[in-house]
């Protein structure tokens, strides 16, 4: 591991957290457009400006990926007093939603403090003091748009024979209800929230390392566009929901990053993070 690395783990262990050195200071511009909804009109986004963003790769907990596959993102951001609206770009040779085995999906996280005041730890918190994240994935949107792939659309060529519900010849089956279905998916039998169609973004809560709590967002979107070895992002969020972090016009909060390239086998904590959160500053 290089020195500088090591020297700044060493700083963020000791501190518990580290505000400003990320290379960015966000200004979150007021606009007069309501952003409930996704917008694809590039207008609203030309008086925000553009920060870059220096990440690297996540060095703390294994397994860790052995190089930075996203040295850098693009963010600008825009509010209208009730939502907040991200765009974000970063390089990517490919378009990745994961699907077949040791195939994983492009991804991105936003994550805030829980609670007001001075942030936590920025590697998912600390117990009492949480954060709040939002993580929308390629394979979600794919979910979204188009459905949740079975298993024929994964592998058509393969022979079920231990699934009913994937039979190419149903036979004296006629009645394979849903109930019936999960019988064969582990997953969803167990209630396991990745089992399940996604609306492109998943809302985490977590008080430090492998205490993420997930739900289905229903307080935000994202929609994201591959196109000449790039991606570009909206996120959108409410600023206030019943839980969770809550931001408001004319104060300043902190924000960080991590990017998953599904191409280079990114996946859990294997991804790009900054190391330090950002100073978000909203516009009043």
């Amino acid at each position: 591991m290089k020195k500088s690395m090591v020297r700044a783990i060493a700083f963020t262990m000791c501190c518990g957290f580290f505000v400003g050195s990320s290379g960015a200071d966000i200004l979150v511009k007021n606009v007069k457009t309501d952003l409930s909804k996704i917008f694809q009109d590039d207008s609203i986004w030309k008086d925000a400006k553009q920060e870059e963003v220096s990440l690297m790769a996540q060095p703390m907990v294994a397994p860790r990926p052995k190089t930075t596959s996203t040295p850098s993102l693009r963010v600008q951001a825009i509010h209208d007093g009730k939502w907040i609206s991200f765009r974000l770009r970063w390089a990517d040779k490919q378009r990745d939603e994961g699907g077949k085995t040791m195939e994983f999906s492009d991804g991105l996280a936003i994550q805030f403090p829980g609670n007001e005041g001075p942030p936590p730890p920025i590697f998912m918190g600390t117990k009492d003091n949480p954060v709040h994240i939002f993580h929308w994935r390629a394979q979600y949107q794919y979910d979204q748009e188009h459905g949740k792939k079975e298993m024929k659309d994964i592998y058509p060529n393969m022979n079920v024979d231990i699934y009913p519900m994937e039979f190419k010849d149903m036979g004296s089956l006629k009645d394979v209800t849903d109930a019936k279905r999960e019988q064969f998916s582990y997953g969803r039998a167990a209630g396991n929230p990745q089992s399940y169609r996604k609306n492109s973004v998943d809302e985490i809560f977590a008080e430090g390392f492998g205490t993420s709590a997930v739900i289905e967002s229903p307080h935000s979107y994202a929609k994201g566009e591959w196109k000449n070895g790039e991606w570009t992002l909206v996120l959108g969020r409410q600023m206030t929901a019943e839980v969770g972090s809550k931001l408001s016009a004319g104060s300043d909060s902190n924000v960080a990053f991590a990017v998953w390239e599904g191409g280079h086998g990114e996946v859990g904590s294997r991804k790009s993070v900054t190391m330090s959160w950002t100073p978000l500053r909203i516009e009043k």
